[in-house]
């Protein structure tokens, strides 16, 4: 009933349109372990492309964390979804009932804690 309630107002439509795109724009700490893992080094990969232009240009670095060289992405996903993800989806699952979602969030949070614990930089372990 509060969730009828809620879409009854043009606003509140709007609004939660409006999240519904911006939680499907990051919501790759969501997606299933494979899947997160591929995205998150796609995504990483256009930064480190950026950071290198901005340097060989000789630019200001916009995100000096995501040098090729230094960057933990394990560091950067726990980061960004401490930062950004967890609250918002958090929401969005109070409103929507998200468990598989949740549940993905979880296990990936859970992923990369494991490789940053091992003192591990890239996308995934070493093979054994």
């Amino acid at each position: 009933d509060s969730v009828k309630t809620v879409l009854t107002s043009p606003e509140n439509r709007i609004l939660i349109k409006r999240m519904l795109i911006k939680c499907a724009d990051i919501s790759n700490p969501c997606r299933p372990i494979q899947q997160c893992i591929e995205w998150a080094g796609r995504i990483s990969e256009e930064y480190f492309a950026q950071t290198d232009e901005e340097k060989r240009q000789g630019l200001p670095v916009v995100m000096p964390v995501f040098d090729r060289n230094t960057c933990s992405i394990p560091k950067s996903q726990i980061s960004f979804i401490d930062y950004f993800i967890t609250d918002m989806f958090d929401a969005w699952d109070a409103f929507a009932d998200l468990p598989n979602l949740m549940q993905h969030l979880d296990n990936n949070f859970k992923y990369w804690k494991g490789l940053d614990e091992k003192k591990l930089r890239s996308l995934r372990p070493p093979p054994e």
